[in-house]
């Protein structure tokens, strides 16, 4: 019959295998067994002052006592000190009933242990119970049972206390506080101890909580469920599950609070010797959308490579959540609303590679600009020469302009975009011609170029969407290549337009913030050739004929208000073009140079008997700056300056004496002199 060795052997052996000291004492019928070692070590842990004692009172009874000291596992050290007894009986088998441990100096602080160890000496069973606890651990209990044959078995379950384990496992970051509790249950069996065949496991989080120093990390209120499992079958595989229900968390600049229904991810899962992937996830987040993906990392290092596709979701709960709390809160885009439904899937390496998108039903809407009907797919791939993009819309305004139907198609490479043909976008009966549209998103300059010209703008339906004085004609323009870039347009070249008969031309064009809250521009404008006559009957100032010239240098518009500008305007003689004036515009002119208008009641009783006065020249300068206005004429008479002077019988002068006035007091005289009422027409 097999009987198991008596403790005295057992020890013994245990000694040569540490290389420790052995004291044996006592008298008959009772023994002391003494092992010691000063340091005992395997691969990747480490334990110092190690010592046993046996003591035995009868053939199958026994009292053990151990101690360590310092136990590592890598540079985690596990406990400071450790003592455990227990009493152990050999009669049918190893039994060390009432095992008690305590351990200090752990991560946890101070823990306490009970529980039992048994083998069968029938059949080499075996079994093991085990009860842990600490204030700051939470406590643990672990079962094992193991048959002659080697099979195993493990269930441990437990509650952690998540204000101890976060700082002992190093999981955030120094000076982070956590909180919360979680429950847990493991069950894993094997055939041998060397492997595991299968693992299933649970760990629900109650409350879970954690902030960073400055606050721009946190979480609140936190429940959450992760379930798994796995088995051997020549490589490791199983699957995962994680049901957030509850709470709220703060990444910032992203915030994401539990819906009503949980958020699910699900994934299979894989490891073999050449790297461990996730398969087959799918992402359930309710009122957002569903995703899957793919994530593996190679165990010999390289870069993790990632895979999200078929995703589908609306895109005004992806804006609201992911996208805008990237953008800076004073652009036009972080005010915008968004929707449609959008399908897409991505790639990287883990910087994005590739994309594919498709976009139905999609609608825009942010001043100064909106677009509806708006529908798009593509494809864009870093490593491809040549992708396509279509994009349409059915609606859309630019500052309350509205704009035809449009459909773009676009050459995608890998470091922007391209059109493949010239496009024409209708508006306001004229046609906006794009020669060029090009851009790219790689290296410091960044943006988009365009070229083109725009042809037959209708004035009177531009002047009417914007709330100003009815024009006439067509506006015609020719736009030299404009580039953007960080927020702001540039323009190599010269725009000009032709109107009221003559020629606009701007140099040195930059709108800063273009679509931003306060766009500010800055340019250098000429006028040439300008009729005076149908400008002044589309603002009703009062009939004026003649040509006018002039420019505005140094022009700054903040919000497309004026800021700051010098300006000056004067009539050119022009064959064929008469230059006369009409006793209203005459009037007008006066109180907008700062007087009273003509006065007197024989003067303007004798004024009143013509229609029109001639004048030789006819002209104002206009200073801006800090709210004031510096104005000027066309020559200087006794300390005042000139805007009109007459010619001929009667002759009409207008001298103005007021060289500073404020900017809005400016503006509220030509309001008034535009309200004055209808002009007096001439017949001519």
């Amino acid at each position: 019959m097999f009987r198991p060795p008596r403790p005295f052997g057992i020890w013994t052996s245990l000694v040569l295998l540490c290389g420790g000291g052995l004291f044996l004492t006592g008298s008959a019928g009772a023994q002391t067994l003494e092992i010691s070692a000063s340091s005992v070590q395997g691969p990747g842990w480490q334990a110092q002052h190690l010592q046993a004692s046996l003591q035995t009172d009868s053939s199958y009874t026994a009292h053990l006592q151990v101690q360590a000291g310092v136990v590592a596992m890598g540079k985690q050290r596990v406990w400071q000190k450790m003592q455990g007894h227990c009493k152990l009986q050999t009669q049918y088998g190893w039994s060390c009933s009432g095992l008690q441990l305590t351990v200090s100096g752990s991560p946890w602080g101070e823990l306490q242990s009970d529980g039992r160890l048994q083998v069968l000496r029938s059949d080499g069973a075996g079994s093991l119970q085990l009860h842990l606890q600490g204030a700051t651990f939470g406590h643990t209990t672990l079962r094992i049972h193991s048959g002659a044959t080697g099979h195993w078995q493990l269930q441990a379950r437990g509650d952690l206390a998540l204000k101890g384990w976060v700082p002992a496992l190093q999981m955030l970051p120094a000076k982070w506080q956590a909180g919360g509790a979680m429950h847990w249950q493991l069950t894993s069996d094997g055939k041998s101890w060397s492997r595991i065949n299968q693992l299933h496991f649970v760990a629900r989080l109650y409350k879970g909580q954690f902030s960073s120093p400055d606050g721009l990390q946190a979480a609140q209120n936190v429940a959450a469920t992760l379930t798994g499992d796995g088995q051997w079958l020549r490589h490791w595989q199983g699957q995962l599950q994680l049901r957030w229900t509850q709470g709220g968390v703060l990444w910032s600049p992203w915030y994401w609070a539990a819906p009503v229904r949980p958020v699910v991810v699900h994934s299979d899962w894989q490891q073999t010797a050449e790297q461990w992937r996730l398969n087959r996830g799918r992402i359930d987040w309710p009122e957002l959308g569903t995703a899957r993906f793919t994530v593996s990392q190679s165990l010999h290092g390289g870069s993790m490579r990632w895979d999200l596709h078929d995703v589908d979701v609306g895109l005004e709960p992806l804006f609201a959540h992911w996208i805008k709390p990237l953008l800076p809160a004073s652009s036009f885009a972080a005010q915008a609303l968004l929707a449609g439904r959008l399908r897409f899937s991505v790639a990287g390496v883990p910087a994005l590679h590739a994309l594919r998108w498709d976009l139905q039903g999609g609608s825009f809407s942010s001043p100064p600009m909106s677009l509806q009907g708006v529908s798009s797919h593509g494809a864009w791939d870093e490593h491809s020469p040549l992708e396509s993009a279509v994009f349409h819309w059915q609606r859309a305004t630019l500052y309350h302009i509205p704009l035809g139907p449009v459909a773009l198609r676009l050459a995608l490479h890998p470091g922007g975009f391209a059109l493949y043909h010239p496009l024409d976008i209708h508006l306001l009966g004229g046609v906006l011609h794009f020669q060029q549209l090009s851009g790219h998103w790689r290296g410091a300059h960044s943006g988009f170029a365009m070229r083109g010209d725009l042809k037959g703008l209708s004035m009177r339906s531009l002047t009417r969407i914007m709330h100003w004085p009815p024009f006439t004609g067509t506006i015609q323009a020719t736009i030299p290549e404009l580039t953007y870039h960080a927020g702001t347009i540039h323009t190599s070249g010269e725009l000009s337009a032709g109107i009221f008969g003559g020629e606009v031309r701007v140099r040195d064009l930059q709108v800063q913030n273009f679509l931003g809250v306060m766009p500010l521009l800055r340019a250098n404008v000429s006028v040439q050739g300008l009729q005076l006559k149908p400008l002044t009957e589309a603002f009703h100032f009062g009939y004026i004929s003649g040509v006018l010239d002039g420019n505005l240098r140094h022009l700054y518009l903040l919000n497309w208000s004026p800021e700051a500008f010098q300006a000056r305007f004067a009539t050119v003689k022009t064959p064929g073009v008469p230059q006369k004036i009409s006793y209203q515009a005459v009037q007008n002119i006066t109180k907008l140079g700062g007087g009273a208008g003509i006065g007197g009641f024989f003067q303007g009783m004798f004024l009143r008997l013509f229609n029109t006065f001639s004048y030789r020249h006819l002209g104002m300068g206009v200073d801006l700056a800090n709210g004031i206005a510096e104005l000027s004429g066309v020559g200087t008479e006794n300390g005042g300056f000139v805007i009109l002077q007459g010619q001929g019988l009667p002759r009409v002068d207008i001298v103005g004496y007021n060289h500073r006035v404020s900017w809005d007091e400016l503006l509220a005289r030509l309001k008034t002199a535009m309200e004055t009422g209808p002009q007096v027409h001439t017949g001519e």
